[in-house]
């Protein structure tokens, strides 16, 4: 069985992709928020289908739509 990997597209990386209310959301994101502020922010962006992951340093990043 063949079995292909295929990479989604960061919508942080490629900011002008991302719906209207994608948007909304992502431009209340500063550098240096905490935990708490993007697992607030990680709960807006679920609500609306799209999820995203933060390393240790609470750095966001793979943001794409959860179908």
């Amino acid at each position: 069985m063949l079995l292909l990997k295929v990479k989604t597209m960061d919508l942080f990386e490629n900011y002008e992709k991302q719906p209207k209310e994608l948007q909304a959301i992502t431009s209340k994101m500063t550098e240096g928020m905490n935990y708490f502020e993007l697992e607030k922010v990680l709960k807006e962006c679920e609500a609306i289908g799209y999820t995203f992951e933060y390393d240790l340093s609470a750095t966001p990043y793979n943001l794409k739509n959860m179908k």
